[in-house]
């Protein structure tokens, strides 16, 4: 029970409107994490929803079950005299550094800005838009979130389940920023959960193989003791030199 608490995430609206995570958390098979923006579309009317309280409260995730609110995770009924739908999560935004979208495969658009036109032209081989796994697009935001001291540009990555799509986010994403489609899955609930690919693989190929040599290298000292008669034998500090007892 203390172990699901901790996996629900927590929403807060800043000043200016937005909505941000504040605690990080597993929905419907989405990592969110502290600092994500939440990206709301009023049009859409089913998917992964955020709930507003009326009165004083912070917001939560939801969904509709049978026509009726129900809260995500924990699928507590929400009563609609307290909660209503300000809109569906159409999109997650976060700093590059954070990465981590959910596995399958994903276009992104990439934009390049600098007030270097060499600097650009250098970068545009390494920041290409196209089609990548979630590992490709991990690879892509780390060597991104580095790019103003690596290549002296700045870069804005936004991913969807088309061009159209990726291209349409990218519009809207700012540099150092990374915004990706929402992509929630109402059968994956925080008891379950999904299991993300890491570089795990690239790691263990990188690890020194082991082999015989160390083990000869390190032998056990083996010391020596002289018994006569069955009697005990005492071992010096210095060495086996001690005499025999008897």
């Amino acid at each position: 029970m203390v172990t699901d608490m901790i996996r629900i995430p927590k929403l807060a609206e800043t000043a200016d409107g937005k909505l941000v995570v504040t605690h990080w958390g597993h929905v419907a098979s989405i990592l969110f994490r502290v600092g994500d923006r939440v990206i709301l579309s009023s049009l859409e009317k089913g998917g992964l929803l955020v709930m507003t309280p009326r009165g004083w409260g912070n917001p939560m995730f939801g969904r509709r079950s049978q026509g009726q609110l129900v809260a995500e995770p924990s699928g507590n009924p929400a009563n609609a005299c307290r909660w209503t739908v300000a809109g569906a999560v159409a999109a997650i935004e976060r700093d590059l550094e954070r990465g981590g979208i959910g596995p399958g495969r994903w276009f992104c658009s990439v934009r390049v800005e600098s007030v270097d036109l060499a600097a650009m032209a250098g970068a545009a081989e390494t920041f290409q838009s196209g089609w990548m796994t979630a590992s490709e697009v991990d690879a892509l935001c780390r060597k991104a979130a580095v790019a103003p001291e690596t290549h002296g540009v700045s870069v804005a990555v936004a991913c969807g389940d088309s061009q159209e799509e990726a291209e349409a986010l990218l519009e809207q994403t700012a540099q150092g920023r990374l915004r990706f489609t929402s992509r929630p899955d109402a059968t994956v609930n925080s008891d379950s959960g999904i299991v993300l690919p890491g570089p795990w693989q690239n790691v263990r190929d990188a690890a020194r193989s082991w082999d015989d040599s160390g083990d000869r290298l390190r032998q056990p000292v083996r010391r020596r003791a002289v018994a006569a008669g069955g009697s005990r034998v005492q071992l010096s500090l210095f060495g086996d030199s001690a005499n025999v007892d008897g």
